[in-house]
């Protein structure tokens, strides 16, 4: 008789959420320090930011599914996995993000050489392969749009934490 494999046990959203929030907290603290003198900090901060999107967006499948998320980094490959009312939520609070930054609704005076990609799709697209593409800066970068991973990261963690089952696990911000 053949052996069975055990079925891998679905794993624990609460946790995957604070280690999101983790990642999410220390990319906050690297874009601080990477105002000013250390510019340096923004390459650790892109990778750092993607562990913290990736893990958001692992948690709300298994949060939708109650199942083993898909053991990608590719984010639009995670998004595409959701459900269809959760990335209908993501997409919403990424366009009131993208609407209220101070930055974006004013890149035109202060860069205007500056791409101003906010639509979700483009900057998902652009943004899904970021840990497997941008985690060595110093080697030739993807020559394709630049996106705003902050924004991605934030309306993707404001969805993830409105679900009640993580209640009482998010820190405020600050």
């Amino acid at each position: 008789m053949p052996k069975v494999k055990p079925s891998k046990p679905t794993p624990d959203f609460r946790k995957m959420y604070q280690l999101a929030e983790h990642y999410s907290e220390a990319s906050r603290l690297l874009e601080e320090q990477a105002k000013g003198e250390e510019w340096g900090c923004s390459a650790p901060q892109v990778l750092v930011d993607s562990f913290a999107v990736e893990l958001y967006l692992k948690c709300l499948f298994v949060l939708d599914t109650n199942s083993d998320p898909p053991k990608k980094h590719d984010w639009e490959t995670l998004f595409d996995a959701l459900a269809p009312h959760t990335k209908a939520a993501i997409r919403d609070a990424f366009e009131r993000i993208v609407r209220s930054d101070p930055v974006l609704s004013h890149l035109d005076v202060i860069n205007p050489e500056a791409l101003k990609v906010t639509d979700f799709k483009r900057s998902l697209t652009a943004a899904k392969n970021t840990f497997d593409r941008r985690r060595y800066l110093y080697e030739s970068q993807p020559t394709d749009e630049w996106f705003y991973a902050h924004l991605l990261r934030q309306a993707i963690r404001a969805v993830t934490s409105m679900d009640i089952r993580l209640g009482g696990l998010s820190k405020p911000r600050r």
